[in-house]
């Protein structure tokens, strides 16, 4: 799904498509999401994480963008193309969220949603078809 990053500008990034995989798992104080996209490589000792992403919120819904990139040092200044683009939203959580933090693994992107009061959403998950 290689494309060059001017053929990414012009599209939405709310139009890409999803990740491959999305496995959620709750507790009282808070939601772990973990989105399968493959091709993510997180940061290492002797390498950079090649991948980005943007995560847009407010107390009660989500929208994450996830890109990977490819930088071409040998340019100047060094140009960046995005080799894939993935989507992920949550339109309106069970209750409030305080924050929300993201962790690269190896082709996944693990999301951490802090839950402003302690309470399982597993039943409102499963109701709204989130699990």
């Amino acid at each position: 799904m290689a494309c060059s990053s001017a053929s990414w500008k012009d599209q939405d990034p709310y139009s890409a498509p999803g990740p491959l995989g999305a496995r959620y798992d709750d507790s009282p104080l808070h939601l772990d999401i973990q989105l399968v996209v493959p091709g993510i490589r997180p940061k290492s000792f002797y390498r950079a994480a090649n991948t980005q992403v943007n995560i847009k919120s407010d107390p009660f819904s989500m929208k994450c963008v996830v890109e990977i990139v490819k930088i071409d040092k040998k340019k100047t200044p060094p140009e960046k193309s995005i080799i894939d683009r993935r989507f992920f939203e949550i339109q309106r959580f069970p209750a409030e969220i305080e924050d929300i933090t993201w962790k690269l693994k190896k082709d996944c992107c693990h999301l951490t949603i802090k839950k402003k009061t302690a309470q399982s959403w597993e039943n409102q998950m499963s109701q709204f078809g989130m699990t």
